[in-house]
């Protein structure tokens, strides 16, 4: 199909749609309309037939968006056919995927203008339809050969090393093999016998100095490492490729190396507990200091005045009748007040560092140093006085003290902060993601 290669025409359709914006599209079809411009000029077909389909499906006769929606839906149909037409000549290995994904576009593009209402154009009175064509048969056969291109791509990985991340690879590509077509060959299995030799398995051990120990570190210490492998496992994209050694597993093991937890691990160590476990790899968290503070609070007072009209007593009138009533007195009164807004803050801080070692060879992978906070601050307000010389705004200010939790607590939230933040370092290393500094 051969779209709009006469220029005069492509001019002209410009110029109908600035004619379009300048006599003023009302409301949300008016905005849509000018998005369609905006796309078209750009070269976004599929966008400005999405927009223009938005609009029709709101209100079927809108005249312009009828005029445009089947050249729209042309356009788009045929920089789709023509991206498929050049990719099938590539030489690229994995040009399957994106031929997959050209066809796709193209059956969603014959289901938008499909799913309209019936169209007949308002001044012509001539029924508005679309050349659609069935893609079923060309998606099912792109999608065959972009399996058989995955599959055989596990296959040559499979055979080439058998290194943990050479076999995640390999369980990568069956996966994607059987994405295209579910149950495609053997694919399934191959996948999870490559997923199994591709799983790396680690362990997690939280130290500290001696000097952490006045701060329930045992307790501290099991709640991070706890946190840390709760969270990972709880991503399934994380724990796809991915085990980790039980906190009670690896203190059995460092019982039988007879090793404490507050010890400074030397290479020959690392290797011994990493060969005990069978791990690939050790996560050391090193708490070197834990500091908190002492609540404080600081206070700053101002006066307030205004005048008010207040009841200030009573008087007596005697209407027309001659009867005697008793009325309210209301006179201008100044009234004053002490307003005191009052601030409290407290932290807990874990200063340390990590490290992601290699077990067969205690090389590290990776380590950097944390600092982390956990900070309460919180203002509330008082007052001596009148309160009606107060503000609103300081009026919704006022309310009891607040007090600053306990330093455990204080510590605990930074421990679940450190935990959360290890956690994704975590993560990023097994996906191979870069990470930013704690």
């Amino acid at each position: 199909m051969t779209f709009m290669k006469n220029r005069f025409f492509q001019v002209f359709l410009i110029l109908t749609f600035a004619l379009l914006c300048l006599t003023g599209c009302a409301g949300k079809q008016g905005k849509l309309m000018k998005s369609a411009q905006a796309n078209y000029q750009a070269n976004d077909y599929e966008a400005a037939l999405r927009d223009t389909v938005t609009v029709l499906k709101q209100k079927p006769n809108h005249v312009e968006a009828q005029n445009f929606v089947p050249i729209f839906f042309n356009a788009a149909v045929d920089v789709g056919q023509n991206r498929i037409k050049t990719l099938e000549t590539t030489s690229d290995k994995f040009k399957w995927d994106e031929i997959v994904a050209e066809y796709n576009r193209l059956i969603e593009m014959n289901t938008l203008v499909q799913n309209l209402p019936p169209l007949t154009h308002k001044k012509t009175k001539q029924r508005i339809t679309f050349e659609t064509q069935d893609y079923s048969r060309q998606l099912a056969e792109a999608s065959e050969k972009a399996a058989e291109a995955h599959y055989q791509e596990g296959i040559r990985l499979s055979a080439s090393a058998d290194d943990v991340e050479t076999q995640k690879q390999t369980a990568k590509e069956f996966k994607t093999a059987d994405t295209f077509v579910p149950g495609y060959k053997d694919a399934q299995s191959r996948y999870e016998q490559a997923r199994s030799a591709g799983t790396k398995k680690i362990a997690i051990l939280t130290v500290a100095d001696e000097s952490v120990n006045a701060h329930a570190y045992g307790v501290l210490r099991e709640t991070i490492t706890d946190n840390i492998i709760r969270i990972v496992l709880k991503d399934p994209e994380a724990s796809e490729y991915l085990t980790i050694v039980s906190r009670y597993q690896l203190e059995q093991v460092m019982a039988a190396q007879d090793l404490s937890v507050t010890e400074q691990f030397d290479k020959q160590t690392v290797i011994d507990i990493g060969q005990a476990l069978g791990v690939h790899e050790i996560v050391v968290v090193q708490m070197t200091q834990i500091d908190d503070t002492v609540p404080d609070t600081t206070s700053t007072t101002l006066n307030r005045q205004d005048t008010v009209r207040k009841k200030t007593g009573t008087k007596k009138t005697v209407d027309e009748d001659g009867n005697t009533k008793t009325e309210s007195k209301y006179s201008d009164v100044t009234v004053t007040a002490k307003f005191t807004r009052h601030r409290r803050t407290s932290s807990a801080s874990i200063i340390g560092s990590y490290r992601i070692l290699d077990a067969q060879t205690a090389t590290p992978k990776q380590s950097d140093n944390f600092i982390i906070e956990h900070q309460f601050v919180a203002t509330w307000a008082t007052y001596t006085g009148d309160k009606e010389a107060l503000s609103k705004s300081e009026s919704n200010e006022l309310g009891n003290e607040k007090k600053a939790p306990a330093k455990e607590v204080m510590v605990f939230e930074a421990s679940n902060k450190l935990s959360r933040e290890l956690a994704e370092v975590l993560k990023a290393h097994v996906l191979g993601l870069i990470q930013l500094p704690l």
